[in-house]
């Protein structure tokens, strides 16, 4: 018999629903929840490559620090300890979602942090993109590997996990971790570079709602930049860009939300 089959059937209903809403795809993504014993259930990797036809058996269990508590399917994803970290900095955070959702990823194929333009999204506050030059950083690894503390249930690829465990687990430190307080109010959101998205929230159904909201914003930022030549409104008629015709020149272009490190 299998550790927390409720939980599963849960989990299992999700995926099924962010299939459904094309938030999921064969090119990878993760969902996880903390558990009431504190242990994380996540999605296993095989799951993307068996186009998300999910059962209970496609999850496994770990502890905080990524032990192997109970495998029926795959191992983690590469992306675990990604997962664990946060669980680790946010103390409120009870469910993860990582997509590759297409609207969103146009943003952080770019770099550029996804604007809230619906009021859906403003309870995200801001929703960054942390970046990583991953190419770089898994050749440099190959050639000369340094030691890494690979969680047990994740996939071996030490090569990707250099990526999260040194370039994005400091950036979840200083950008991600120091907001642990707004979970006590809403969700977080943020991308990464050339990757995909994650939305954390308090609770499963809090975390997709997060999700689906953000792919809604990307989605209509893109649309907006169609409409009007390149420019995006996060509030057009009662924000500090406040205009009244699409071709005035005090607006903010799409360029403008790319940080320093990079641009068009």
């Amino acid at each position: 018999m299998m550790m927390y089959e409720t939980e599963r059937r849960h989990l299992v209903g999700v995926i099924e629903d962010l299939r459904t809403w094309e938030l999921l795809n064969p090119a990878g993504g993760a969902v996880s929840m903390r558990l009431p014993d504190g242990n994380i259930l996540m999605s296993s990797t095989r799951l993307a490559f068996d186009r998300w036809q999910v059962s209970l058996r496609d999850f496994i269990v770990l502890t905080p620090d990524g032990a192997i508590v109970e495998r029926t399917g795959g191992l983690g994803a590469s992306g675990t300890p990604v997962h664990l970290d946060l669980y680790r900095m946010l103390p409120r955070a009870g469910a993860l979602v990582h997509t590759h959702a297409p609207y969103t990823l146009a943003f952080a194929s770019l770099g550029i942090p996804v604007p809230s333009v619906t009021n859906r999204a403003d309870t995200f506050g801001e929703i960054p993109c942390l970046h990583a030059d991953d190419r770089a950083v898994k050749a440099a690894f190959l050639a000369r590997p340094v030691p890494l503390d690979l969680p047990e249930g994740t996939v071996q690829r030490p090569e990707v996990a250099a990526v999260n465990l040194l370039e994005y687990r400091p950036q979840l430190e200083e950008v991600i971790a120091s907001r642990a307080s707004e979970l006590e109010r809403h969700g977080l959101a943020f991308t990464l570079y050339r990757h995909g998205a994650f939305t954390i929230g308090r609770h499963v159904e809090e975390t997709v709602d997060l999700m689906l909201r953000l792919e809604e914003t990307a989605r209509t930022a893109l649309l907006q930049a169609q409409l009007t030549g390149g420019v995006v409104y996060p509030n057009r008629l009662y924000g500090p860009e406040r205009q009244t015709y699409v071709g005035a020149t005090n607006v903010t272009p799409v360029s403008s939300y790319l940080t320093g490190r990079d641009s068009i």
